[in-house]
């Protein structure tokens, strides 16, 4: 394979985890003047004003669980699409997908002043590339409780059609579900510029 350790998908994941524990030790109000700093606000930036919270706010998570699943999706998507690509290939594909999916977000918000934080975009920028790299590889879904072995592709197309389907009837709002739109969006073009490395194909 192109790169046999995904040593960038370790240090994103690392990364996020330690920027998480130290927005969760600061004070109430200090947290919450970090968000609005760090975070991607559509307005601003579609003003083109604070245009490094296009990638800040990759790394800004709400919660645990929101920082636990991204994480895991991550792990599972991006080491083999890394492997597949190649360690700087890898993230350059995540940080422009990340970029992609604020860009996408902030113009169908473009008056919102709303802050948007987290990986999901670049993530679903990964989970592109990997049902396109890797379209039968199994991965475990789960309807209720009960686990489901679904193909990637099928996994990744139904998680779109789903953020579709709350982008449209404004279910489940406090989420950015465009951002993960734009986010599949980017990779899935990418995926075509940023596919399997050279070295894996020769």
């Amino acid at each position: 394979m192109a790169s046999k350790v995904p040593v960038v998908t370790y240090l994103l994941i690392l990364a996020n985890v330690l920027m998480f524990y130290y927005m969760m030790g600061l004070p109430e109000l200090a947290r919450f003047d970090f968000v609005h700093k760090y975070g991607l606000v559509p307005a601003n930036v579609m003003q083109g004003e604070q245009l490094p919270t296009l990638i800040t706010s990759m790394f800004l998570h709400g919660n645990f669980l929101h920082l636990v699943l991204n994480m895991l999706f991550l792990l599972i998507s991006g080491g083999e699409c890394e492997r597949a690509m190649g360690n700087s290939r890898f993230l350059a594909f995540y940080m422009i997908s990340g970029i992609g999916s604020g860009l996408f977000h902030a113009y169908l918000n473009s008056t919102s002043t709303i802050p948007t934080i987290g990986a999901s975009g670049a993530i679903f920028g990964v989970l592109a590339a990997f049902a396109i790299l890797f379209p039968f590889k199994l991965v475990i879904s789960f309807i209720g409780f009960i686990p489901i072995p679904l193909p990637a592709i099928v996994f990744v197309l139904l998680s779109v059609w789903l953020e579709t389907v709350y982008v449209f009837t404004g279910a489940n709002p406090n989420v950015a579900h465009e951002a993960h739109i734009g986010g599949f969006l980017a990779g899935f073009f990418l995926t075509l510029l940023f596919g399997p490395s050279k070295r894996e194909e020769d």
